[in-house]
């Protein structure tokens, strides 16, 4: 057993330089020997990402050396990939995330949620849902499960209790669904934490990957603003969310309606725990407003808000980019949770220093390696190869069947592979597929940025469905069952909300390519 473990994890390891050098090896020498390196790097990183026969973020160190190595771009080149805007405005939000759950401030919130939603198991279920949504729109879906399953395990025991407080008869009533609550409510924090991210610019890796990609190859395309991406995604996760909730206790398992089981008080008992707001929690609640307002209110309408106010709007700027981005207020309120003070004994500030240990520094490699990756990929015209492939085997004549059968494909890739690697490696190929079939590059590639978001069936598809999965209150094939249901409806609602709501919010010309995708 020894060996043939040692086998396989030589053959992960092994198997992506092999093969990258190969094709760089085998590649034909001229002006085609960069795009054969390149393919080659692509090969080696898509192996690694794959097996993760080392972190990603170690594989999204590989740009830095193998490109210089092989030719492909100079060093210079390659590096500022990794300090995109994007980038910044991710690592500012993770400040922010990390202000409030420092402060607290985030677990009153949630048990706010939960009481105001009632009793009822049904409705449980949905403020749970609910609650875990509306927090990794702004906190890590991984921090808001961490957070939210003990609170939904002491609700289940409670629920489970033959005397919670109920008459004998109504006692008897629920016992039945009972063995279906428990997966439906685990699961219903665990997919929310998902649906969430899809609502904001920073609530998941890949929209900040879509955007910093974005940025980065259209510089002159129209900006999509915090508020421009709220009123294009929230819609989806709404319904989403709302398809969820019926799946989850009408659909699939079947949840009783019975009231007076005890969920409230048990909620309520945690909310009393926390005692009256702390100062820590009344900066952190003024922190997240600010930015919100400042997010929303900077240029809502080219020429309006605060930014052209101030001077600093689009136009003002060499480069008619406005002055001041969604990064720049991420970056202002995070460097302000460190000046803020705090109440809590051995803290002089509300953000330290050795807090930003535990911010996800390997995430923002990643999308550096992910931006360099697809620099090297368009400049070499692998990409340009690889999106003509796509393009051929899309119906041409019906772009929404097209957006359809992407989403699908990437809903069942991120099963097994980790989302932000995917949308990154699948980024600049749609791009030019896009220009092959003379459409918006956004049409393609916003709907494939929010399927990545969308992996429900599998443990190891998101970090949420490992650890409700942990719990050992919900079995494989009950998330199995649940998360194809959910797929599908993602599928679905991705596809027709982004062609009814989307296209026409951001004033996409489905059967037409801008003049500055050009």
């Amino acid at each position: 057993m020894k060996a043939a473990g040692a086998w396989k994890e030589w053959l992960c390891l092994g198997g992506g330089p092999l093969l990258g050098t190969t094709i760089y090896l085998l590649g034909p020498s001229g002006p085609q020997e960069p795009m054969w390196a390149t393919a080659g790097v692509v090969v080696w990183m898509a192996w690694w990402w794959v097996t993760e026969a080392v972190p990603l973020a170690v594989t999204a160190l590989l740009p830095l050396v193998l490109l210089p190595l092989w030719k492909v771009q100079p060093a210079a080149q390659v590096a500022p990939s990794y300090a995109s805007n994007s980038i910044f405005l991710f690592l500012g939000g993770f400040l922010l995330a990390l202000a409030v759950e420092r402060s607290g401030l985030h677990r009153r919130i949630a048990l706010r949620i939960l009481w105001a939603l009632g009793d009822r198991p049904h409705h449980v279920v949905l403020g749970f849902l609910a609650a875990s949504a509306a927090l990794s729109m702004w906190l890590s879906n991984t921090a808001t499960t961490m957070m939210l399953l003990p609170i939904a395990l002491s609700v289940l025991a409670r629920a489970e209790e033959p005397s919670a407080g109920l008459s004998s008869e109504q006692a008897e009533a629920p016992s039945g669904d009972r063995g279906q609550l428990a997966p439906a409510l685990l699961l219903a924090v665990a997919y929310g934490a998902s649906l969430g991210g899809i609502a904001t610019k920073v609530g998941t890796p890949p929209n900040v990957a879509f955007l910093a990609f974005y940025q980065q190859r259209w510089p002159q395309g129209p900006e999509i603003s915090f508020p421009g991406w709220m009123l294009m995604a929230l819609p989806i996760t709404l319904l989403l969310g709302g398809a969820t909730w019926w799946l989850l206790t009408r659909g699939v398992f079947r949840v009783s309606r019975q009231s007076l089981w005890g969920g409230r008080a048990v909620v309520a008992g945690f909310y009393r725990q926390l005692g009256p707001m702390t100062a820590d929690e009344k900066w952190a609640g003024l922190l997240f407003l600010a930015t919100a307002a400042l997010w929303v209110l900077r240029e809502p309408v080219r020429g309006w808000g605060w930014a052209p106010a101030l001077g600093l709007g689009h136009g003002s700027a060499p480069s008619n980019a406005p002055w001041v981005s969604d990064a720049t207020v991420a970056m202002l309120m995070g460097v302000l949770g460190f000046c803020v003070p705090s109440c809590q004994p051995g803290r002089k500030r509300l953000l330290q220093w050795s807090d930003t240990r535990e911010l996800p520094w390997g995430v923002l490699l990643l999308f550096g390696g992910g931006l360099a990756l697809a620099s090297a990929m368009r400049t070499t015209g692998l990409a340009q190869l690889l999106g003509h492939q796509v393009a051929a085997v899309l119906p041409h004549r019906w772009p929404t069947l097209s957006v359809a059968l992407l989403t699908t494909g990437m809903t069942a890739l991120t099963e097994l592979t980790s989302n932000l690697a995917s949308v990154q490696m699948w980024l600049p190929i749609l791009a030019e597929t896009a220009e092959d079939l003379a459409i918006d590059p956004r049409w393609l590639l916003i709907p494939v940025t929010l399927a990545a978001s969308c992996a429900f069936m599998l443990p190891v598809a998101t970090p949420p469905n490992a650890i409700v999965y942990g719990s050992q209150r919900v079995s494989l094939r009950q998330m199995m069952r649940a998360g194809l249901w959910v797929n599908v409806a993602a599928v679905l609602i991705i596809t027709l909300v982004f062609r009814l709501l989307g296209a026409w919010h951001l004033g996409l010309e489905i059967h037409h390519l801008p003049d500055w995708a050009g």
